[in-house]
């Protein structure tokens, strides 16, 4: 995937060049793969791996940049005026399990125009299409803080409700890519008091889209479970950026700052009023257990003395918060951020530990071994009948271990 230099520095501050910049995020494993374009339009190549979606976007990069380089990570906090009264709008949450949290946020008489220069920009570097100020601003939040949101016209929403159900045998969906697709039971949808509106995670639907007619707008950004969202992308054959996140672990945490920093954007651009308060809808709470991390387990692994403060410093920087258990130091409790579903066991902490720190930094050493070198007696028949069988002519065919 392609991430701009310039967008990575807007979140943290700092001193290296590009070049210098791509080197280092590399020798701590989010690869860049080649570097095109200079000043502003530096466009990385990056090689991230399937279990890091949070690395998949420009903040999650600036977070490891700044656990890197010991700067702070600025705060995404976007900056939304008063909004009118409203009754919340009502959301229905049915299968709580594949769908945990959903949140939406209403902005009525918005503007449909193109995006801002800046924002098309951006995405263009990105090999991203600009469509309009609503649905680039659903994009533009996707690659910055890799959550992916969704609008719907909410004039189109009959019944004035969402409702997160199963969809039911032979129902039809036609989806953005204006393909008509037939549903089962498993599947799960976005849908009104009526029909569906959308593929949960995967593609939203084609009539409630926005249009240059479209007034008001709803917001959606929700949780759904990775198992679901790819079975249902590979049934139907779709693959999308927001179904690749969604497949891997997205981030249950930020469904409102991400809802919320999709209004910034199009209030900047369209005009509008805030329709009421951010509707939160919690139908099952996410919490990863702490971990504990024993300091004897760290230096036994990597064979160092890491400091203690080394440690806390690149796990605070990377989001950890830590606990000390006990009366002495040797063991913490580490929570999880809600963006690293890849981190377990304690040997992923200590994996994260390693890496920041800086493989280069550990000594070349030898295993520690006593005792001496005997061949099995099984090794010594294979090799007397394996010389036999040459002599007489045969072929030794040698394949893979595995």
């Amino acid at each position: 995937m392609k991430l701009s230099a310039s967008w990575i520095r807007d979140f943290v501050d700092l001193k290296v060049d590009d070049h210098r910049l791509a080197e280092d995020l590399t020798s701590i494993g989010i690869a860049v793969e080649g570097t095109t374009g200079s000043g502003d339009k530096a466009v990385f190549e990056m090689e991230i791996g399937t279990n890091r979606p949070d690395a998949m976007n420009h903040y999650g990069v600036a977070r490891e940049a700044s656990a890197f380089y010991d700067v702070p990570l600025k705060p995404m906090q976007p900056a939304l005026p008063m909004a009118e009264k409203a009754e919340p709008f009502p959301i229905d949450i049915q299968e709580p399990d594949l769908c945990p949290r959903f949140t939406v946020r209403a902005i009525h008489n918005v503007a449909i125009k193109p995006s801002p220069a800046k924002v098309v920009e951006r995405l263009a570097l990105l090999d991203q299409r600009a469509i309009n100020n609503a649905v680039d601003a659903t994009n533009y939040v996707l690659w910055e803080i890799g959550k992916p949101t969704h609008v719907f016209d909410l004039d189109l929403l009959e019944g004035g409700k969402i409702v997160v159900r199963r969809a039911r045998a032979g129902e039809v969906l036609k989806t953005l890519d204006g393909i008509e697709r037939k549903l089962t039971s498993e599947d799960l949808v976005v849908a009104d008091a009526v029909k569906p509106v959308g593929l949960a995670g995967v593609m939203g639907g084609y009539d409630t889209m926005i249009t240059d007619k479209t007034k008001n707008v709803l917001i959606e950004s929700a949780w759904w479970d990775p198992v679901i969202v790819r079975k249902m992308s590979k049934r139907h054959g779709i693959h999308t950026d927001a179904s690749h996140r969604f497949e891997r672990g997205a981030d249950y945490e930020s469904t409102v700052i991400s809802t919320n920093r999709v209004a910034e954007l199009i209030l900047a651009s369209g005009g509008g009023d805030l329709h009421g308060d951010v509707v939160d809808a919690v139908a099952k709470h996410m919490d990863q257990a702490p971990i504990m991390l024993q300091l004897s387990e760290v230096h036994r692994i990597l064979g160092t003395q890491i400091t203690v403060d080394e440690m806390l410093r690149v796990l605070h920087r990377l989001g950890f918060d830590t606990s000390l258990e006990g009366i002495d130091t040797s063991e913490f409790a580490v929570r999880i951020p809600s963006w690293r579903l890849d981190v377990e066991r304690e040997i992923d902490l200590i994996e994260e530990i390693a890496r920041l720190y800086g493989y280069d930094k550990f000594p070349n050493t030898l295993p520690a071994f006593a005792g001496s070198v005997t061949e099995l007696p099984e090794a010594a028949k294979d090799r007397e009948l394996r010389s036999a069988l040459l002599a007489l002519g045969y072929n030794e065919a040698v394949s893979l271990t595995f």
